[in-house]
């Protein structure tokens, strides 16, 4: 596939993830405190959904011209052997399960299981963003 560089502006992405990236920080500061905690979730939520659009679009940028019909285990393993993404499915997938969980109503012991392997998250968030950056030239 040839390479056919379009912008991509990472303006939003870069956003989300400082959002996240504060919020988890404060968390990590006092761990007792649930409003803070339910903020890193919520930011969590929003900076999954924005990492696969921008991916699946880097991809796109990239001549991955057929990846509106892969699925995403299939466009995640695609951008980890790209280099783009730090881990692959084995790592991603959890994710996409914590993001389900979000979405089925509040439930204490999830939200404290999920925010547990989160740190792993920002550092996979901030990893691809480099990518974009470098790839871009922002």
């Amino acid at each position: 596939m040839s390479e056919k560089k379009e912008a991509l502006n990472v303006t939003a992405f870069r956003k989300a993830i400082r959002t996240f990236t504060d919020a988890l920080h404060e968390y990590n500061k006092d761990e007792t405190n649930t409003f803070v905690r339910d903020s890193v979730i919520q930011r969590f939520e929003y900076c999954y959904d924005l990492s696969k659009k921008m991916l699946i679009r880097h991809l796109k940028n990239m001549g991955e011209s057929d990846i509106d019909t892969q699925s995403l285990a299939t466009i995640v393993r695609l951008g980890a052997k790209k280099g783009v993404l730090l881990h692959s499915w084995d790592v991603w997938s959890h994710y996409k399960d914590n993001r389900n969980a979000t979405s089925h109503g509040y439930d204490e012991d999830v939200a404290i299981k999920i925010i547990s392997q989160l740190d792993g998250f920002s550092e996979e968030l901030n990893y691809f963003l480099k990518k974009l950056c470098d790839y871009y030239g922002e």
